[in-house]
This record gives C-alpha cells, structure tokens and sequence, in this order.
C-alpha cells in the first residue's frame, strides 16, 4: 500500500493519536490532538512518519496488513497498528 498517498489526504487536518500498552507497564497516556503536517515513510518501509511541525514526528510501525491497516467506519477513519515486540498498539483518528 502507498501510505503516504493514502494518508496525506488528510495534511492540515488535525488528528488524534492513541498509544495503547498492551503489556500493562505504563499508565495509558492521554490521547494528543495535532495538526498532520507531512507524512512520510522511511525508505526500508518499516515506518509511517507522521509530523506535526518541521522537526517533530510520531513513528508509525508497518508491519504488515495483518498489523497495520486503515479502517473507515460511520465514526471516520482509523489507522491500527500493533507493535508485538514493543507491546504497543498505535490508533490514529482522521477527520476530526
């Protein structure tokens, strides 16, 4: 899939980002609203780099359809994606 045609529908729009630990170890952060400034996807593909200015980014892991996925529902569109080693689910809300 080309992420980064698929998501950059959204740039200037803002977005919700959830971090989910699935091991229990740290207390579940606050959901953080931001503006989608630039998405880009590192060139061994592994990662989804999401910007919120010039120099700051959430790194998205792509592991695969099975692990990564973009969902659209009645509720809008959702991007999931489970990191297994890291025990961390990631949950990007679009079209806030």
């Amino acid at each position: 899939m080309n992420w980064k045609e698929k998501l950059s529908k959204w740039l200037g729009s803002q977005i919700e980002v959830h971090i989910e630990d699935q091991a229990g170890l740290d207390p579940v952060a606050a959901p953080k609203t931001m503006t989608l400034e630039k998405v880009l996807v590192t060139d061994d593909e592994a990662y989804i780099q999401m910007y919120m200015n010039e120099h700051q980014f959430l790194a998205i892991p792509l592991r695969g359809e099975a692990y990564t996925r973009l969902e659209t529902s009645d509720q809008g569109t959702v991007l999931r994606s489970s990191d297994i080693a890291a025990q961390l689910v990631y949950k990007v809300h679009f079209g806030l």
